[in-house]
């Protein structure tokens, strides 16, 4: 069987600049670390929910649908969009597109600029997620 979120953090994590943050463990999914210095930058990938049938015929779905949110919180709020930037590209070569919503705030609380967008794709037709 096939993982998509593992397909999607490996392919980010090709990008030098996305490896250097995990290096740091600040890229993570589901929840950023806890115990990560706020100074540090962190990239966290969260599933928006579990997988979606879609492309469905003769009673039987041959396609999954997948929603992310990818968030990323940064002292410095031009690399926070520069990342963001990264990783639409990369997720668009995965057939991702961004989606409307997400965030784009800072936190006086954690001192930390916080860019999180959703992407939504679909599985190749006759895979096994």
């Amino acid at each position: 069987m096939n993982d998509m979120l593992s397909e999607l953090m490996q392919a980010l994590a090709n990008d030098p600049d996305i490896l250097a943050i995990q290096k740091t463990g600040g890229f993570k999914s589901y929840s950023r670390y806890e115990n990560l210095s706020g100074s540090l930058t962190s990239i966290t990938v969260i599933p928006a929910g579990p997988p979606e049938q879609t492309a469905v015929g003769s009673n039987d779905s041959f396609a999954k649908h997948f929603v992310y949110q990818v968030s990323i919180e940064a002292t410095n709020r031009m690399e926070s969009k520069e990342l963001q930037r990264k990783v639409e590209n990369i997720l668009k070569t995965k057939g991702f597109f961004q989606m409307n919503g997400g965030l784009d705030e800072y936190f006086e609380e954690t001192k930390r600029y916080v860019d999180a967008r959703f992407y939504e794709g679909n599985s190749n037709l006759y895979e096994n997620y």
